[in-house]
C-alpha cells in the first residue's frame, strides 16, 4: 500500500468514527476503540475478498454492516434490531454519500480526469463526503438518542426494511458499474440510493414530529380533564377557609371567657375540643392542594393532582410538600410524564395494598439540584431494589413489571438525572435527583 493508500484508509476510518461519535454521542475513548476495530476488521475484509477475487463486486461494502453489527452486539451490548438499524445507517450514510459524490463529480470533470488523478480525486471525494455527512446528521437530527424512544420503534422497524432495500440496491449498483456498457445505469442506481436515503430521513423526522404532536395533544386533554377537578377542590378549600375565619373569632371569645373565669378545667376543655380539633382540621392532607401552585410545569402539576385524586378515592392519606417555586425540570416533557406517571401510580397502588395507607410526595429545591421524593407505605416483602427494575419483574403478578423497567431505560438517557430507591420493611421510597447546571 503506497502513501496515498494509507492516507485514504486513515481518512476513511476517521469519517466512520466521526459518524459513530455524532450519532451515538460517545466518548473520545470509545471513538478510538471503534476506529481501531473498523481499521483492523475492514483491512481483514478487504484482504479476504481480494484473495477470493471478489473485491471488484463490492463484497466488502456489502459485508461492512455485518462488521459493525458484531461490534454493537458484542461490545456495546445493543439489542439485535437496534444493532442492525445502526449498522445499516452507518454503512448507507457513508457509502451512498461517497458513491453519489463520486458519480456527480466525475460526470462534471469527466471520467478521464478522474482516472488520471485518481488518488487526488478520491481524497477530495472523501473530504466532501465528510462535510456532506456532517451536514446531513445535523440537519436531520440523526443522533440516535433523538430517535431512541419506544413509541417510535414500530415505525423504525419499517425504516429498517427501507435500509435493507437501499443496501441491496447499493450493492447491485456496484456490480452493475463493473460492466462497461451498464456503467451509466450503475451511476443512476447510486444516485437513487442517496436520494432514497434522504427521503427516508425526511420520513423519520416527519413521523417523529407527528407522533409527538399527537402525544402532546393527548397530554393537553389529560391536563384539561384534571384541571376542573383541581379547580373544584381549590374553590371548596377556599370556601372552607373563609368559613374558618368567621369561626376563629368565636374560638378566641370562648378561650378569652375561660381565661377570665380562671377556670383551668374550662380552659383545658376549650383547648382540647376547639383549638386542637381546628388545628388538626387545618393540617388535613386535603390542604396539600395549595402546594401545587408552586409547581410551574402544568404537566407535572396535573400528574400530581391526579395522584391526589386517586389516593383520595382509595382512602390513602396523601401529603404533598412543595415549599419553593419549582421551575420546569431538566427532562423532555414526554419522558418526564412517563416517568412520573409510573412512579406515582405505583406509589398509590403500593399504599392501597398496605396497612397504613400513606403516601408522601415532596419536591425540594436545593442549590445544585431539585429532588422529587415519593414515599409510600407498602406490604412487607423481601425484595431487592435492583430486582424491581428488571424487565418482567413485578410484586403484583406476572407480566406487570414493565413500568419500572421503562423508567430505567428513560433515565438512562440522562446524565443529569439520578434515581435512588430504598425499601425499608413497610416503606418504599424513591428519590429522583435533577442536577442543575451552574449559570
Amino acid at each position: 500500500m503506497d502513501l496515498f493508500g494509507v492516507v485514504i484508509a486513515i481518512f476513511y476510518v476517521f469519517i466512520i468514527s466521526k459518524i459513530y461519535k455524532w450519532i451515538c454521542n460517545v466518548t473520545r475513548k470509545e471513538q478510538c476503540i471503534f476506529s481501531i476495530y473498523v481499521f483492523l476488521l475492514q483491512l481483514t475484509l478487504e484482504e479476504g475478498t481480494y484473495l477470493v477475487s471478489a473485491s471488484s463486486f463490492g463484497l466488502s461494502k456489502f459485508l461492512f454492516p455485518l462488521l459493525l453489527f458484531v461490534y454493537f452486539i458484542g461490545f456495546k451490548k445493543y439489542e439485535k434490531s437496534k444493532g442492525i438499524f445502526i449498522s445499516l445507517l452507518f454503512s448507507l450514510l457513508y457509502h451512498s454519500t461517497n458513491n453519489f459524490l463520486s458519480v456527480t463529480l466525475s460526470s462534471i470533470t469527466g471520467d478521464e480526469f478522474a482516472l488520471e488523478y485518481n488518488n487526488y480525486f478520491y481524497l477530495f471525494i472523501l473530504f466532501l463526503t465528510y462535510l456532506v455527512i456532517k451536514v446531513v446528521v445535523s440537519y436531520f437530527h440523526l443522533e440516535f438518542k433523538y430517535f431512541d424512544k419506544d413509541y417510535l420503534y414500530p415505525f423504525l422497524k419499517k425504516v429498517l426494511f427501507a435500509f435493507i432495500f437501499l443496501h441491496i440496491v447499493s450493492f447491485l449498483s456496484d456490480i452493475v458499474s463493473t460492466v462497461r456498457h451498464l456503467n451509466s445505469f450503475g451511476s443512476i442506481l447510486s444516485s437513487v440510493v442517496f436520494v432514497g436515503l434522504l427521503l427516508t430521513f425526511f420520513s423519520m423526522n416527519s413521523y417523529k414530529v407527528q407522533i409527538e404532536k399527537e402525544i402532546e395533544l393527548e397530554q393537553k386533554k389529560f391536563e384539561q380533564k384534571h384541571l376542573q377537578t383541581y379547580t373544584d377542590e381549590i374553590v371548596a378549600l377556599y370556601n372552607e377557609i373563609r368559613g374558618f375565619r368567621h369561626d376563629y373569632t368565636g374560638m378566641l371569645v370562648s378561650l378569652r371567657m375561660a381565661i377570665e373565669s380562671k377556670d383551668l378545667q374550662e380552659i383545658d376543655r376549650v383547648y382540647s375540643e376547639v383549638l386542637v380539633k381546628a388545628n388538626q382540621k387545618l393540617r388535613s392532607d386535603k390542604y396539600t392542594y395549595f402546594d401545587l401552585n408552586n409547581i410551574e410545569d402544568s404537566a407535572l402539576r396535573s400528574l400530581i393532582a391526579q395522584s391526589i385524586v386517586n389516593a383520595k378515592t382509595n382512602d390513602v392519606e396523601y401529603t404533598l410538600e412543595v415549599k419553593d417555586i419549582i421551575t420546569p425540570l431538566s427532562m423532555e416533557l414526554l419522558d418526564l410524564v412517563r416517568v412520573m406517571s409510573v412512579l406515582l401510580n405505583n406509589a398509590v397502588e403500593g399504599a392501597v395494598e398496605s396497612y397504613q395507607k400513606q403516601l408522601e410526595v415532596a419536591i425540594i429545591k436545593l442549590d445544585l439540584e431539585t429532588l422529587v421524593v415519593i414515599q409510600n407505605s407498602c406490604k412487607k416483602r423481601k425484595v431487592k431494589s435492583e430486582d424491581l427494575f428488571e424487565l418482567g419483574f413485578s410484586t403484583k403478578g406476572r407480566h406487570r413489571g414493565l413500568g419500572l423497567n421503562n423508567v430505567k431505560e428513560i433515565l438512562g438517557k440522562y446524565d443529569n438525572v439520578i434515581l435512588e430507591t430504598e425499601i425499608d420493611n413497610d416503606v418504599f421510597k424513591q428519590v429522583i435527583r435533577f442536577k442543575r447546571e451552574l449559570i
